[in-house]
C-alpha cells in the first residue's frame, strides 16, 4: 500500500493519511471482549485496549489486511483522565506506522464495563 502522511507529525498518530484508488475496509467500533464474549481487563484501560486491537486485527486479517493497513482510528474513551494509557497502547500496537487518530471522551459505552470503543478504516491496494 502505497500512502503518504499529511502534515507534522506531533505524537503516534498522523494528522493526516492520503490515499487513491485503493480498497477501504470500514470496521465498526469494537471492545474488549474476548473470542468467547468476555470482558477483557474490567476497569483497565490498556488491556481493555490491546484486546480491541486483537479483535480489530482478526477482522481486517479476513479481508487479508493488518494493522499496518489501517489509515484511520477513532476511538471513544469513557474515561479521558486514561488517556494516557490507550495513548502508550496505541503507540505499542502500530509502532512506526501511524494511523490518523482522534479521540472522544464519551460519558458511557453500551455496557458500564466497557471503557473504551475503537473503530478503523483500512486500505489496501
Amino acid at each position: 500500500m502505497e500512502r503518504h502522511e499529511l502534515g507534522r507529525r506531533t505524537g503516534s498518530f498522523a494528522p493526516g493519511i492520503d490515499v487513491s484508488g485503493k480498497r477501504l475496509i470500514f470496521v465498526s467500533g469494537n471492545v474488549g471482549v474476548d473470542g468467547s464474549g468476555h470482558i477483557v481487563g474490567k476497569g483497565d484501560v490498556a488491556a481493555q485496549s490491546r484486546q480491541t486491537f486483537k479483535n480489530i486485527e482478526a477482522i481486517l486479517a479476513e479481508a487479508g489486511a493488518s494493522l499496518r493497513n489501517v489509515v484511520k482510528i477513532t476511538t471513544f474513551l469513557v474515561a479521558m483522565e486514561r488517556y494516557a494509557d490507550f495513548a502508550a497502547v496505541r503507540a505499542e500496537v502500530f509502532g512506526d506506522h501511524c494511523p490518523a487518530s482522534s479521540t472522544v471522551g464519551v460519558a458511557s459505552l453500551v455496557s458500564p464495563d466497557f471503557l473504551i470503543e475503537i473503530e478503523a478504516i483500512a486500505v489496501l491496494d
